[in-house]
């Protein structure tokens, strides 16, 4: 084998036990972005037992340089929502907390 087929095939095993890893830690998150094809709709599920809130980013094409549209959503312990952004863009999950009730006071 030559040089540049041994360096090939170890990217690519690298890069995918870093893909594998990125997937792993999206799957440890209560709050899953479900994507709809078909309908050009994304869907928030929440698969644990708390409320959660869900900070959500939205990008539309060729608004790379403004703000983006950032909102939070109250998710109950195993709902779904659809989200009102409908089109082209990208849409992630940027954190998620327990909801403010949810939060014990001292």
């Amino acid at each position: 084998m030559t040089n540049h087929i041994k360096w090939a095939v170890l990217a690519a095993i690298l890069g995918s036990l870093m893909a594998g890893e990125a997937h792993a830690v999206a799957l440890n998150r209560c709050i899953k972005l479900i994507r709809d094809p078909q309908v050009g709709r994304e869907t928030l599920v929440n698969t644990c037992n708390q409320c959660l809130v869900a900070k959500v980013e939205r990008r539309r094409p060729g608004n790379e340089i403004g703000t983006p549209n950032i909102r939070d959503f109250n998710l109950p312990s195993g709902t779904s929502m659809p989200l009102p952004f409908m089109g082209p863009g990208s849409t992630r999950i940027m954190s998620e907390a327990p909801c403010p009730q949810a939060i014990p006071q001292p």
